[in-house]
């Protein structure tokens, strides 16, 4: 077995290692790019002292110039030139005396004069030598041919810049100056001061060199030359004119490389050479410094690296194995631990991703173990319902008397009776389940409905007028009707659960249902009866209806006073009185504050699809399993699709709104908008059309639970699960926002949430794009939704986008972990003006323990002015995500 190595030991190796290529590396790198630098520096040295050397010389010829032809302007000078002949040796004496005296004002180390024929009149350097012939010279040659000329000069073993000029008076030559300036040693330091390159100026001398300024030692020119002599580069550079542009040299044990360049006087031929120097150990001296120092630096960190690499081992790797051990612990369902690392390195964020990541499986947990609990009050497959904890609650009581059942006629086929029979309990639940009714159970031909929770009366009210409705049509030719004895009565009643057999079942006990029993037994077939208090709660809808009902003094149940409606009556009410008294879950159509505009038209609130009920197949094609609940628009069944073979869920219009065309634009609207969504937490939405003459939407069966059930039974949810309920929320609301799509209802009831603690958003039923709404859709001026969750620029009927969901979510949040709306009101209007002028109540009030944090991001979300509220759902979702359990 091979030995096993801690990480880490290998980490202490690996970092000395490390450390210790890096230091050879630097060295090596320095010491190429160093030698690479130096070169270059050194040539462009070199480059620099000839391009200085040559404008020197430019300059130094163009002031000779100058001065020359200031000299020559001189009437004394031309005057003497011209008597020269007649004066003889005086003449050029006086010439000599001038040129002296001039030469010291002017600076020029040299000058001749010549006659035309290039015979020496007087020349400062050598005074004795008159008459001599320097007409093969070539820069007086040059000079008798364009009468101008510049070159070398080389006099003595001494090289000079010269220049040629004319003599002339009345535009008749007289003969030629001849000026210049000696090449020296300081010309020679003026190139170097410039370009930071050493400079050696040979003359020739009858085939040698001959150092005429330098700017080199005696020692380093003497070696130099005879390297130019062994290389013959004095005889390639001066005898044939060629440059040598780089030439590697040792001069006293120190390297150097030149740049060899040709002089040439005017005609062209060669009287010297330019020799420029840069030394390159000069140069690498920084750069051998600096290798210096890396290697003295790299040792010291190689030691240091390997200190901090044995530390490194012991307290660094210590929070990577606490790392491992907790994702060891996790592997085997502990999601408890948190590790605590205060860093931001790699190490601290693994950490805090790690902790992100057990506080996301922790909330799973919490979820699924919450719904799992909550799960067990849930109805059971048997059939038999859970065990339900005792309470007095107040309830509507409804009481369906179907007295046709009670003395079958002779003759009667029974098989037949018990369908029908059937067939109207169908429609009396359906008709009830539309108004969130709960049917608690049937005695004969007796049932017994409650309503609990906001606007239960007219709930109750607006299912009676239906049942009655639907009970009191014939369906054919041969069906004898006999209408319903309906009763509604209002109180307070003992509701629980009892075994008595193989299950738990509902109760429902107390004097309510006595008084029932008593109304129940006062009406006719047709009648609809209802109590005093009841009646009083529901004055003003019918006062709005124009319904006037007198008193009546009952002949049972303790003579109580009642009043007795008839089912046309019945459903007058229930169709005036929508529009002010709505459902906890429905929608509302108000006119926007401060408008002034007429009550909008009333939406009639009771549904009309008793006929379709479970067990009914539509369209030869989707079979009713059940009612899933019911909204303002429509009432949504569990079908088996038989085409597709396939579980839906059908959401199918009432029948009173069939004909509203702006409503079924946005039942369209729902499914164009909808359909564009795909994701996790949105439920998907299939398809539209028309069966029976009934305008459907087909959408995903979730089998789960709404927010708001979760809330009825638990009032506020732990705060885990409300954490990851309030994310998944924000994810698919942001995700409708990304495709353009304004969901304008959420609330508990739109968000399901499935067995495996996922929720998904659900129901755009009154969704529009975020972009300017189609011709058909809701008009300018009318608000649509439900009260406690509109925005308040919603309510004001203005122009909204994102931030309206916004709000909505906010109120949702609010009630998640306080159990409470931040608005409060008895009835919706009184909600949209508190929504209107009121500030919300801190959710600390209700939940002292509440996170700061969360509260800032629920009262942010709740602020009046949309400009203070997060701009997209993704910066909620993001703020959301910094909150942990």
């Amino acid at each position: 077995m091979r030995p096993r190595i801690s990480f880490g030991v290998r980490v202490f190796l690996m970092t000395g290692l490390l450390v210790t290529l890096a230091v050879g590396a630097a060295v090596v790198v320095t010491y190429i790019y160093g030698n690479r630098i130096a070169q270059q520096t050194a040539r462009q040295a070199l480059q620099r002292a000839s391009s200085v050397q040559s404008a020197l010389q430019q300059q130094r010829f163009e002031q000779l110039r100058l001065i020359a032809n200031v000299f020559v302007s001189d009437d004394d000078l031309r005057a003497y030139i011209a008597g020269a002949a007649d004066q003889g040796v005086l003449g050029t004496a006086s010439i000599l005396d001038l040129l002296e005296e001039r030469q010291n004002d002017l600076g020029f180390d040299f000058a001749i004069v010549l006659d035309p024929q290039g015979r020496v009149l007087a020349r400062t350097d050598a005074p004795d030598a008159v008459g001599g012939d320097l007409s093969q010279r070539p820069l007086v040659k040059a000079a008798q041919q364009e009468l101008e000329a510049t070159g070398f000069w080389k006099q003595d073993k001494r090289l000079f810049n010269a220049v040629a000029v004319p003599l002339a008076a009345d535009q008749i030559l007289q003969g030629f100056l001849v000026a210049g300036f000696a090449i020296d040693n300081e010309a020679a330091d003026q190139v170097r001061k410039i370009s930071g390159a050493d400079v050696a100026i040979l003359a020739d001398e009858g085939g040698r060199p001959l150092v005429v300024a330098t700017t080199l030692g005696p020692s380093e020119i003497e070696e130099l030359l005879g390297h130019l002599q062994r290389r013959n580069m004095v005889e390639t550079v001066m005898k044939r004119g060629e440059s040598m542009e780089q030439v590697d040299l040792d001069l006293q044990g120190r390297r150097w490389i030149g740049l060899l360049r040709p002089l040439a006087d005017a005609s062209g031929a060669r009287v010297g050479a330019v020799v420029s120097l840069a030394s390159l150990d000069a140069e690498l001296l920084p750069f051998e410094r600096i290798e210096t120092i890396l290697l003295g630096v790299g040792g010291g960190a190689i030691l240091l690296a390997l200190i901090f690499s044995f530390l490194l081992g012991r307290k660094v790797f210590k929070p990577i194995r606490d790392l491992a051990a907790a994702a060891a612990a996790a592997s085997q369902g502990n999601y408890s631990q948190k590790i605590k690392i205060g860093r931001g390195d790699e190490v601290g964020r693994l950490a805090e991703a790690f902790n992100h990541l057990l506080s996301e499986l922790r909330e799973k947990q919490d979820m699924e173990t919450y719904i799992s609990e909550l799960s067990r009050t849930l109805p059971s497959q048997n059939g038999h319902a859970a065990m339900e904890t005792a309470g007095t609650r107040p309830v509507a009581l409804l009481g369906v008397d179907l007295r046709r059942y009670a003395q079958p006629k002779i003759g009667y086929d029974p098989e037949a009776t018990i369908e029908q029979l059937a067939q109207d309990l169908r429609r009396v639940h359906a008709a009830a389940g539309a108004r969130q009714g709960q049917i608690e159970g049937s005695f004969g031909q007796r049932l017994l409905i409650s309503f609990a929770g906001e606007n239960r009366a007219f709930r109750a009210l607006s299912a009676a007028a239906e049942i009655g409705a639907v009970l009191s049509a014939s369906h054919s030719a041969f069906d004898e009707v006999e209408p319903p004895v309906l009763a509604i009565i209002e109180g307070e009643a003992v509701t629980g659960s009892v075994v008595w057999g193989e299950g738990p079942e509902r109760v429902v006990v107390g004097r309510p249902l006595q008084l029932l029993e008593g109304l129940l037994r006062e009406g006719a077939p047709g009648d609809l009866v209802i109590s005093q208090p009841l009646y009083g709660n529901l004055g003003e809808v019918f006062t709005k209806s124009g319904v006037e009902l007198a008193p009546q003094r009952g002949m049972f149940g303790g003579a109580q006073t009642l009043y007795v409606i008839n089912g046309a009556m019945a459903t007058k009410v229930t169709g005036a009185g929508g529009a002010s008294v709505q459902t906890a879950d429905a929608p509302t159509r108000v006119a926007p504050a401060g408008t002034g505009a007429a009550p909008p038209r009333p939406v009639r609130e009771h549904a009309t699809l008793a006929e379709i009920a479970p067990g009914k197949v539509i369209g030869d094609r989707f079979e009713i399993l059940s009612t899933l609940g019911a909204g303002g628009m429509g009432i949504v069944y569990k079908v088996r699709d038989r085409e597709l073979d396939d579980l839906v869920a059908l959401k199918m219009l009432k029948r009173d709104l069939w004909g509203d065309r702006e409503l079924l634009e946005r039942l369209k609207s729902e499914l164009k908008l909808a359909r564009k969504i795909t994701h996790p937490n949105v439920l998907r939405t299939f398809d539209f059309g028309d069966v029976d003459g009934i305008p459907f939407i087909t959408m995903e069966y979730v089998r789960g639970i709404t927010l708001r059930y979760l809330l009825s039974q638990t009032g506020s949810l732990p705060y885990s699960a409300g954490l990851r309920l309030a994310r998944q929320l924000c994810r698919g609301l942001a995700a409708a926002h990304e495709v353009g799509v304004l969901h304008r209802d959420i609330k508990p009831e739109n968000l399901i949430v499935q067995p495996n603690g996922n929720a998904k958003l659900m129901d755009f039923g009154i969704a529009r794009p975020i972009t300017r709404m189609d011709e058909g859709q809701t008009q300018a001026g009318t608000v649509v939704g439900t009260p406690q969750y509109l925005a308040p620029e919603q309510l004001q009927g203005k122009p909204i986008d994102e931030r309206a969901d916004l709000w909505a979510v906010g109120v949702v949040l609010y009630e998640i972990f306080t159990s409470q709306t931040p608005f409060k009101g008895d009835n919706p209007m009184q909600v949209i003006v508190a929504t209107l002028n009121e500030q919300p109540t801190p959710p600390r009030t209700y939940w002292k323990q509440m996170p700061e944090p969360l509260e800032q991001i629920i009262l942010k979300c709740l602020s009046r002015d949309p400009g203070r509220r997060y701009r997209h759902a993704s910066a909620l979702l993001a703020d959301l995500e910094e909150l942990r359990a």
